[in-house]
């Protein structure tokens, strides 16, 4: 057998081998490599019993499959290390320097020998080892040199360099076979590798260098011949599904259109065995890319349960927006939406779907004050304009026009948002606005050129049911008007100037008169380009009036950040602190936060003693707390003053006391 398998390996190396040929040895384990011709005599056991006493088993091992396929009736010695033999130093000095590869050393040392003991010979055994040692270095350096003709040569010149113990010949000769256009005989190769070498990690690694080298198609006879692993698995799972992976890859990189079915239910199958994540990413974006949104849903959920990341949100908010479901798409990327660029467009993509749902939805306030952070922190004029949009479909013009007028600050030339501060413009009946926005546009945009002429309408939106009024009581949110001098600028602002072309001290000008017109949203950016200016005291007004103007789009955090922008005195910070602070009360009071509404009123009353008003609202935040006692004397004293929006608060404290008495509380 094992010179039937030399016979085929040198055909292999010559060509002449066909695939059929090159599977038929049997397995036949480590020591089924291809032999050299056979000897006669003694062999020379001075390497194998110099191993055996350095313990190097890998090399005993291989110098008794060596000396065997020489010598096919030799018997290794029951006992290696018996003292039956009697070393000689010099002699394993030179199997010592051919087991380190230093063959031209261990050929000066035969030399040496040669010299001092004329009658020494080497024998045929070292020569050869020798010999076949120096070939497998030029082979080694050929393939390296990408020399793949001198490797095939040497190869074929030296048939026991291609054995399981030195398979990284065996590798590197089937690589040079494909690099030069004879891929049958690498495959060939590889084969041979698969049907005579037993060790598990070789196997393996044979089919990994395959897959670098051969297509697809030409890896199926390799994996053909997998055996099962201890645990019955075949052991080239982990190829197969790295396989299936590449394909699927393949598909999501437009190389190919679809992945096969056998592949795509491999990987299916092991993902949901195995959990991991970024499998069952990958078929998440495998299935969108197959159109089919609900798997791919149901993938990136598994995904999120197995790595709840930013990764997963971001396939799961792209599955749920191919479903028309953008509400969850926003609450899905609501924790990631900053953490980078794309997240944060696709999270502000969800957002403006879902402002633009047909009814209109009535979101919940922590919903809307995170997409107008969102919003105004990324510039986003599209979600500027579906802002716009929202608050005019429920009656808000005034609103509306802020958003759009930012819309168009933030991009000019986006005729959406310019036609909605249109329709806004003419319903709040802003009749300069509009006939500006008509000059500019109407040689660009139809509807704005023909708008309120062709049926006359006012405007081609609709506006939706108001939303439902938070359960808060009424606080009227003060803050020190505009510096008079700063008021005393003209309202000529009406009319849309760029900031960026004005002086400091005019943008701080007209972001006051813009205050003064209820458009904060505009105020912002001037007062943003009056911090720009060098003098003290326009940075100081800027940064006061740019908190106010964040105060009155309810941004809270934006103002604390704006009022840190310059030094104020200490009379404007405390007037800021009580109005951020008054908002923050509020906005967490309307979303059912209590304890923060109760928070923000303790920070609150450190600038400033509460009115009944914010009373009121502490009382209430105390009911719902079910703090009915502290909320009763609350009411009590502020109903005594006459406020009568107290009254109502005192009747449901004494009536969840009453209760709470009747039980036994």
């Amino acid at each position: 057998m094992k010179a039937l398998l030399r016979l085929l390996v040198l055909a292999m190396l010559l060509g002449q081998a066909s695939t059929a040929t090159a599977q038929a040895p049997a397995a036949s384990g480590e020591t089924a490599a291809p032999a050299p011709t056979a000897q006669t005599g003694t062999p020379d056991e001075t390497a194998l019993r110099y191993f055996a006493r350095q313990g190097d088993t890998k090399r005993v091992e291989a110098e008794i499959a060596r000396l065997k396929a020489l010598y096919p009736d030799w018997q290794p010695p029951a006992n290696l290390l018996a003292n039956d033999y009697t070393p000689d130093p010099a002699i394993e000095h030179i199997w010592e320097l051919y087991g380190q590869g230093d063959f031209a050393g261990a050929r000066a040392a035969i030399a040496a020998k040669q010299s001092a003991d004329p009658a020494f010979t080497p024998s045929e055994d070292l020569l050869h080892s020798l010999d076949v040692g120096e070939a497998g270095v030029r082979l080694r350096n050929a393939s390296d040199a990408a020399q793949y003709e001198t490797v095939v040569s040497i190869a074929a010149q030296t048939p026991e360099l291609l054995t399981c113990a030195s398979v990284d010949n065996l590798w590197r000769v089937a690589e040079a076979f494909i690099k030069t256009d004879k891929t049958p005989r690498g495959l060939d190769a590889y084969k041979y590798i698969l049907t005579n070498c037993t060790d598990p990690q070789i196997r393996l690694a044979t089919v990994q260098k395959a897959m670098s080298l051969l297509p697809r198609a030409d890896l199926d006879p390799l994996l053909a011949l997998e055996r099962p692993g201890p645990d019955g698995a075949g052991e080239f799972t982990p190829i197969r599904l790295d396989l299936a992976r590449d394909a699927i890859a393949e598909v999501l990189t437009g190389k190919v259109g679809k992945a096969s079915d056998a592949d795509v239910s491999l990987l299916e199958s092991s993902a949901r065995q195995t959990k991991v994540p970024d499998d069952l990413r990958l078929l998440g974006w495998y299935a969108l890319n197959q159109k089919k949104p609900a798997d791919g849903r149901d993938w990136f959920e598994m995904a999120t349960a197995a790595d709840p990341g930013a990764l997963s949100a971001h396939g799961l908010a792209v599955a749920l927006l191919d479903l028309d479901r953008p509400g969850e798409a926003e609450q899905a990327l609501a924790a990631y939406s900053g953490d980078s660029e794309e997240l944060t467009s696709l999270y502000l993509t969800a957002a403006s779907a879902l402002l633009a749902q047909d009814p209109r939805p009535e979101l919940k306030p922590e919903v809307l004050d995170r997409i107008v952070q969102e919003t105004m922190a990324a510039h986003n004029a599209k979600a500027a304009q579906e802002l716009g949009w929202y608050a005019y479909a429920f009656e808000q013009p005034q609103t509306a026009a802020q958003w759009f007028k930012l819309a168009t600050t933030w991009d000019p030339q986006d005729e959406p948002s310019a036609y909605g501060l249109l329709v806004a413009s003419d319903a709040l009946k802003d009749t300069q606005t509009v006939r500006e926005i008509k000059s500019q546009w109407s040689a660009k945009s139809a509807r704005i050129a023909n708008f309120g002429q062709a049926t006359g309408k006012r405007s081609e939106i609709t506006p939706t049911a108001s939303p439902a009024e938070a359960p808060a009581p009424k606080v009227a949110v003060t803050s020190t008007p505009p510096p008079a001098s700063a008021r005393s600028s003209s309202r000529s602002c009406a009319t849309f100037v760029s900031p960026g072309s004005l002086s400091a001290s005019q943008a701080l000008a007209r972001g006051w008169c813009l205050m003064d017109l209820e458009r904060p949203a505009d105020a912002v950016a001037n007062f943003a380009r009056a911090l720009e200016s060098s003098a003290g005291q326009v940075r100081s007004d800027a940064a006061y009036g740019q908190a106010l103007a964040y105060i009155r789009l309810g941004l809270p955090d934006y103002a604390m950040v704006a009022a840190a922008a310059a030094p104020l005195t200490q009379k404007r910070i405390n007037e800021l602190q009580i109005a951020i602070h008054t908002k923050a009360a509020l906005a967490a009071y309307e979303i059912g936060d209590y304890k923060n509404a109760l928070r923000a009123l303790d920070e609150r009353a450190r600038y400033a003693p509460e009115q009944n008003d914010l009373l009121t609202l502490r009382a209430w935040s105390y009911y719902h707390l079910r703090r009915y006692r502290e909320a009763q004397q609350i009411f009590a004293a502020v109903a005594a003053t006459g406020y009568q929006d107290a009254v109502a608060g005192l009747d449901a404290a004494q009536t969840a006391l009453r209760i709470q008495s009747e039980r036994g509380f």
